[in-house]
């Protein structure tokens, strides 16, 4: 018969602690969306409140993210699951709806001579709005796809 942490008070490590690597590939992913959001909100200094949208988002999810790296807290993980599924939810909306920002590719990027460049001597527009939101959305459902899994195998952990 296996010791659970619900038969062992003494037992002070966290499910989620348990989960190991998954814990750590969330929050990896998760901080990994914390530099989107934040190079994001870079991209968009030309529009200041774009521009403090975008650090907004990523302030709110760099404690949780820090926390899952560090300690594995079960409610950090279902943080960062609610907050990542919210925020495909917004970008989804923001990309799809109509008169949104999607409308602003109208096809094909053209000539790259045409690009304006920037004063760093990076072009600017180089990923069209909805392309980088699209990958944005991807990288929030990974999150929100792995911190179920995450949950998923801290409750497994303590069933054991």
């Amino acid at each position: 018969m296996a010791i659970t942490a619900a038969a062992d008070p003494g037992n002070r490590v966290s499910p989620v602690r348990r989960a190991g690597f998954p814990a750590r590939l969330c929050a990896a992913v998760a901080l990994g969306s914390v530099g989107a959001h934040a190079w994001m909100a870079w991209e968009h200094r030309g529009v200041p409140w774009e521009s403090a949208l975008m650090l907004l988002m990523a302030a709110a999810c760099l404690p949780c993210a820090v926390s899952v790296w560090r300690r594995g807290h079960e409610r950090a993980v279902q943080l960062l699951f609610g907050m990542a599924l919210a925020m495909v939810a917004v970008h989804a909306v923001l990309l799809l709806a109509p008169g949104s920002m999607a409308g602003h590719g109208h096809g094909g990027m053209g000539d790259m001579a045409s690009l304006p460049a920037m004063a760093d001597g990076g072009l600017a527009g180089a990923v069209s709005q909805p392309a980088s939101m699209l990958y944005i959305v991807v990288l929030e459902l990974a999150v929100a796809m792995l911190a179920a899994w995450v949950m998923r195998r801290s409750r497994t952990c303590v069933a054991d």
